[in-house]
């Protein structure tokens, strides 16, 4: 996909109420974050925060997951990861 399709992609997505983004954003990233530029992404904006910021976004992502076990959460994440790596040798 060249840079200006995605150029014009993320100003409609961006022009889109925030109802509707939030819906998008729920049908998309399952898929987006399962690529290697996903993850990718993912580790730059994560670097790219604070601690304060950091630990603010891991309090969010509990409250929103409290069903969930930190154990169970790890366990996601790291099939993720090994789920783009192996796709990355392919």
């Amino acid at each position: 996909m060249d840079r200006a399709k995605v150029k014009s992609l993320t100003q409609a997505i961006l022009a889109l109420p925030d109802e509707e983004r939030q819906e998008l954003a729920r049908g998309v990233l399952p898929a987006l974050l399962g690529t290697r530029a996903g993850i990718e992404a993912i580790d730059r904006s994560l670097e790219a925060l604070s601690d304060e910021e950091l630990d603010a976004l891991i309090e969010r992502a509990r409250q929103r997951a409290s069903d969930l076990s930190e154990d169970e959460v790890a366990a996601i994440i790291a099939e993720a990861i090994r789920a783009v790596r192996a796709q990355s040798r392919s």
